[in-house]
């Protein structure tokens, strides 16, 4: 009987380690986040003005640690690297900021602060309507989205998801 038991145990143990080794993995984008942005361009169910528009009308530019309020809301962060995606000069209240954050952080939380926080009209006389901006995240990434028709972007950042 004790045999039975002890084997019965050793059964239910190997089940329940076969079980977490077969968790699906998380899923991640790579490539370097200007890269990233390509990609999730070339991958956006767009018009074809749109898509002349991001492919010529717009400007990746990495965000400094002083410059990170202004694009997320947000200025505490421990992250790694972060990029900004926008017209130089247009009447087009557009932003895809990007930004990869170190281990550990709460990204559900950070997602929500930057949610909360970032400006829909830091433009001058133009701005996006509150309903179009999106935070989003896979893996180690965050991507905030201020656009009209953001609901795309989105979409298309999570089709790059391996």
């Amino acid at each position: 009987m004790k045999k039975l038991i002890a084997l019965a145990l050793v059964l239910v143990l190997a089940l329940s380690m076969a079980a977490c080794g077969a968790k699906e993995t998380e899923k991640t984008i790579s490539g370097a986040l200007p890269e990233i942005i390509d990609r999730l361009y070339d991958e956006a169910d767009v018009d074809d003005e749109t898509r002349q528009f991001l492919k010529t009308g717009l400007m990746t530019t990495d965000i400094p640690a002083e410059n990170l309020e202004y694009f997320f809301g947000v200025s505490d962060v421990n992250y790694k690297e972060a990029v900004a995606s926008e017209p130089l000069i247009n009447a087009k209240a557009f932003s895809i900021c990007l930004m990869r954050v170190a281990d550990g952080t709460d990204i559900e939380a950070l997602k929500a602060e930057i949610h909360e926080k970032a400006n829909p009209n830091k433009w001058i006389c133009v701005g996006v309507d509150p309903s179009d901006v999106r935070v989003e995240s896979v893996g180690d990434l965050v991507l905030l989205i201020m656009a009209a028709d953001s609901e795309k972007y989105s979409e298309a950042f999570y089709a790059l998801a391996e």
